[in-house]
């Protein structure tokens, strides 16, 4: 009966020590899958923050097209932000020569370009912005593809083509996409 005894106590303290290491592991467990949830909610945060982007650089294409289409009026000889002639084509005009910006940041895009509306779009931090660029390309029999007979060269005329670039941010500024689209006019 001794015996009984004494493996009794000994049992007792090793109950203890196997209950405090199936806790520890249930809570690095717990702590593990915490941590994994917050990580997720932060992924999916970001990517709502980058389609929202996307979709007002999406919206500030769509309206510089729309008023490349919709009036012949604008004017591109560098007067009005956001409207850049072609340099290499057309004469510099006035005493400031004209040059367009080598690098975009957000205060280039401030100065430089236009921006939509105030609250034409929701939920972003700022509403998309946009420079259009025209781009005189002579049409010619090389490079439509077309006949290379003169009465065909003498129908043809010069196309206006512009490059459109928007910048459109997310719900905050941390999130930006900028588009850029070919316009023919």
């Amino acid at each position: 009966m001794k015996t009984r005894c004494g493996s009794q106590s000994m049992q007792r303290g090793a109950v203890l020590v196997v209950g405090l290491i199936m806790l520890l592991l249930l809570t690095v467990i717990g702590m593990a899958s915490i941590r994994s949830a917050g990580l997720q909610e932060s992924m999916a945060g970001n990517m709502r923050d980058r389609n929202l982007a996307f979709q007002a650089a999406e919206a500030g294409l769509r309206i510089a097209e729309k008023t490349l289409s919709a009036a012949g009026t604008v004017n591109f000889d560098g007067s009005v932000n956001g409207y850049w002639p072609d340099l290499n084509v057309q004469p510099q005009t006035g005493s400031i020569p004209l040059t367009r910006p080598l690098t975009w940041d957000e205060a280039t895009w401030e100065a430089k370009s236009v921006k939509i509306t105030a609250n034409t779009l929701k939920e972003v931090a700022d509403q998309p912005r946009f420079v259009i660029e025209e781009i005189n390309v002579p049409i010619t029999a090389t490079n439509v593809g077309g006949a290379i007979d003169s009465e065909s060269l003498d129908k043809m005329t010069d196309a206006n083509f512009y490059r459109v670039t928007s910048r459109g941010v997310g719900g905050t500024k941390d999130s930006e996409i900028i588009l850029q689209s070919t316009f023919i006019r």
